[in-house]
């Protein structure tokens, strides 16, 4: 051992004992600021299971009345609304679930001529399951063009033709109305979408085994350039041209990618979008043309006619109060996503239900935006066990996903931590060895679940699909809407609008109007605000891609930040371009929680797990401001975000706790490695106080400070392996040190030696 740090660490031992330290007033590290506390929410309803994830989802906070956005109802008003409906005056269609599919509905029949009255309801936030949790991409299908073309060319061709045949042309009109869809999206949603460059590398001209499971795909890096031309002329070459990218342009554009030999990249276009804030903007639409809408009321039972099997409405509860009511309705319409089921399960039934929708989940990782460039993605199309990875820039980030999992759908968006392993080693395939890819590089991390769909009442066997189901259970008329993908979302809901309306029906008119916030937008917005309100340009740019024309309303709501630049616009995280006023608007486009704001109106949970943690207390105090929670309300709001945020994973894993307690160290050497999570070679003060965080130590801000002091021999701030071996082998009476060795469950301090440098 080094005499110097022996002499360093005694000095400092008797500087420390001089000094009189008083109990730390400032918050613990790491700690939830509030107790934790029994949530109201119960696990059955009615009788029925509850979801548990709702416990921390849509605690009732009894707000005040706050105007919605110019020229809408408030949600208060919509409350008022639903509750006012009577057997005597009905609604003509009630939607049940507000992801993209049911916000699209009541969007559709409320836009559609002859004064079609539309309610439309939602359990938990708008987009607070499926639709806020996809890749962002709004693609046409290409995936589905090649698994149509190889099981064209199957076996099953010469013995069953027919069927091949008319699946072959199912899966292609499929990819056509994605194509049509796409375009709707990205023609007349501007201010919504943007178009994303997709590069897909190769590295040989021959695949083995062939993807998708047929032999002429092994020569996909050959044919890639024609099949992505004929995926442009399904568009009508509306989408920005595929292109080959030659290798010397493939490294310059992607210096992260490996340095094995690529021959070249193929490039394609997808459109892009903020998935969460889409669906928002379809749910504000619907109530721009009529529909009374609202978030947090959630269905506990039907209403049926005097048969006892015609359901002519539901039974509600509005999660902000608790408040129950009845809504009435000529017809009710389900879709809930792979939650589909469970609604189904309140209609009355003399047989067991039979089920339409199973669920894959699929989880997604967030990276720093350094993994990949700001203009372009990747996809690797043939990944370890045969899905698409894309590898897609997105808010300044690096978004990749995803796996596909068949599970039961939940609330939280937790994600097993081995598929973050798997989706962090498919990306080491492709990225330089330099650049090592680290458990601690994940900033967020999630799942959704995707429905997965089949009639029950079709025949046996039927296959289950990940096109769209459109169905009416015969005794009780409610029709219940499934599977499909966010491409398709207006064009499910115009299905289902046409099968509630009929033949002779009103016709659907979404492809000609504009969502929410398209009317005053332009590419030049952002300047605009940059000059009108004195905003940053990286809030000013987000600001007109989230809100499109609405952002002047938001703009107005900011406070000035009393600096020379930005003027308005207080952030409410450092380093990201969320600001004060979209908590206040958020507010007006019916948020009810701090969750709401964080993870959807804002995205900045999805994008990073810990910087979401840090703006609760902020937030907490503008919505509490805005809505007018008590003291007791906002203290529940606040320990009902932090629960939800914390089942995003982050940069570090769910099982850390009970991987350092069920380790056996060998040395000091194998301790350290265990702390030093961003493989960095020296610990910090953040990684100390996470150690002790996730062991379960108390430490104060000034305990905190004590505890590293003790070990930066240096005063540098890192603490390096040979410091960290003298703290260890030297130190016997530091607080920190007793605790850690007895929750580490190391009972001969001595016995663990001091690796290759102590041992």
């Amino acid at each position: 051992m080094s005499t110097s740090l022996l002499l360093m660490l005694r000095a400092r031992r008797m500087k420390s004992s001089s000094l009189c330290i008083k109990e730390a007033t400032k918050s613990l590290y790491l700690k939830p600021f509030i107790k934790k506390r029994l949530f109201s929410s119960t696990s059955t309803l009615n009788g029925q299971r509850r979801d548990p994830g709702l416990a921390s989802t849509g605690q009732a906070s009894y707000p005040i009345e706050v105007s919605g956005p110019e020229g809408l109802p408030s949600r208060s008003e919509q409350i008022r609304r639903l509750a006012s409906s009577s057997s005597a005056s009905p609604y003509d269609i009630l939607v049940v679930g507000g992801g993209a599919t049911g916000c699209g509905i009541a969007f559709d029949a409320a836009s559609r001529e002859g004064s079609i009255k539309v309610a439309c309801i939602e359990r938990g936030d708008f987009a607070s399951e499926t639709s806020s949790r996809s890749t962002k991409l709004i693609w046409a299908g290409i995936r589905y063009m090649a698994t149509a073309t190889a099981s064209l060319l199957s076996k099953k061709l010469l013995t069953s033709p027919l069927e091949t045949l008319n699946d072959f042309a199912g899966e292609i009109k499929m990819v056509l109305n994605c194509h049509k869809e796409r375009r709707y999206m990205t023609d007349k949603q501007r201010h919504l979408t943007n178009w994303v460059p997709i590069a897909i590398p190769f590295s040989e001209w021959h695949v083995s085994p062939a993807p998708f499971g047929h032999p002429i795909f092994g020569f996909f890096p050959v044919l890639a350039p024609f099949v992505l031309k004929i995926y442009d002329s399904m568009s009508g070459f509306t989408c920005p041209p595929s292109y080959v990218m030659g290798r010397e342009k493939a490294k310059e554009i992607f210096p992260q990618l490996a340095d094995r030999l690529i021959k070249y990249c193929a490039v394609f276009y997808e459109a892009q979008h903020n998935d969460s804030r889409t669906n928002i903007a379809i749910a504000m639409s619907a109530a721009e043309h009529g529909a009374d809408i609202s978030n947090y009321v959630e269905m506990i039972d039907t209403i049926t006619e005097d048969d006892g099997k015609t359901v002519i409405g539901i039974k509600v509860m509005d999660r902000m109060t608790n408040e129950k009511f009845d809504i009435f309705s000529k017809k009710v319409v389900l879709a809930g996503g792979p939650f589909t089921d469970t609604m189904r399960s309140l209609e009355p039934a003399e047989e067991e239900m039979k089920t339409a929708v199973s669920a894959a989940s699929g989880t997604h990782l967030v990276l720093p935006g350094y993994y990949c460039p700001q203009n372009i993605g990747l996809l690797d199309y043939n990944t370890s066990d045969g899905r698409f990875l894309f590898f897609v820039p997105w808010e300044k980030h690096t978004l990749v996903g995803t796996t596909d999992t068949k599970c039961p759908a939940e609330t939280l968006p937790a994600p097993p931590e081995d598929e973050v392993k798997w989706i962090l080693d498919e990306c080491g395939k492709y990225l330089s060895k330099d650049l090592r890819v680290r458990r601690s590089d994940v900033l967020s991390a999630w799942r959704g679940w995707r429905p997965l769909a089949a009639d029950p009442y079709a025949p046996p066997g039927a296959p289950v699909s990940r096109d769209h189901i459109i169905s009416e259970n015969p005794e009780t008329g409610v029709i219940f809407v499934a599977g499909g993908k966010w491409t398709t979302w207006r064009e499910m809901a115009e299905e289902a609008v046409d099968k509630v309306v009929g033949e002779d029906g009103p016709k659907a008119r979404t492809l000609d109007l504009k969502l929410f916030g398209g009317e005053g937008y332009s590419p030049n917005l952002s300047i605009q605000l940059i000059q009108k309100h004195g905003m940053s340009n990286d809030t000013a740019v987000m600001l007109a891609k989230t809100y499109g024309g609405r952002s002047w309303e938001v703009c107005e709501m900011s406070h000035p930040t009393n600096h020379v630049w930005p003027r308005f616009g207080k952030q409410i995280v450092p380093n990201y371009p969320y600001i004060d006023a979209e908590v206040r608007y958020a507010c007006k486009e019916y948020a009810c929680t701090i969750e709401d704001v964080l993870s959807r109106r804002t995205r900045l949970a999805f994008l990073n797990k810990d910087a979401a943690m840090n703006a609760i207390p902020l937030v907490a105090d503008i919505m509490a401001e805005e809505l007018r929670w008590t003291e007791d309300v906002k203290a529940e709001q606040m320990i009902a975000a932090q629960a939800y945020i914390e089942s995003y994973a982050g940069r570090i894993p769910g099982n850390q706790e009970s991987t350092l307690r069920g380790s056996n160290y060998e040395n000091v050497k194998e301790l350290f490695d265990a702390i030093d999570t961003d493989f960095s070679g020296f610990l910090d003060r953040t990684e100390v106080g996470e150690l002790a965080s996730t062991l379960g130590i108390d430490l104060s801000e000034m305990d905190l400070d004590t505890a590293f002091q003790e070990m930066d021999l240096n005063s540098n701030g890192r603490v390096d392996l040979q410091e960290f071996e003298v703290w260890w082998s030297e130190t016997n009476d530091s607080d920190f040190y007793k605790k850690l060795s007895k929750e580490m469950k190391i009972s001969d301090l001595k016995s663990m030696g001091g690796g290759t440098m102590l041992g």
